[in-house]
């Protein structure tokens, strides 16, 4: 849970900064297929994603492959 409060407080701070200066740009938190498999399909983590309208790009670590744009 740590890390994803980190992770959250991050992206946050970047997607604002970057708004400032980029407003069309958008700012994607990339995660683990298997981090969006075991922990981002609680309902607890949905809401947050939900609630904070995070864009998920989730990847395949060892073929380092994106499997998921989530808007």
């Amino acid at each position: 849970m740590r890390d994803f409060e980190i992770a959250l407080g991050q992206y946050i701070l970047y997607r604002n900064l970057i708004s400032l200066t980029e407003p069309e740009y958008q700012i994607y938190l990339a995660i683990k297929d298997s981090i969006y498999e075991n922990f981002f399909q609680r309902e607890s983590i949905q809401a947050i994603v939900k609630i904070n309208q995070l864009l998920l790009l989730v990847v395949e670590m060892e073929k380092e492959k994106i499997l998921r744009w989530i808007d």
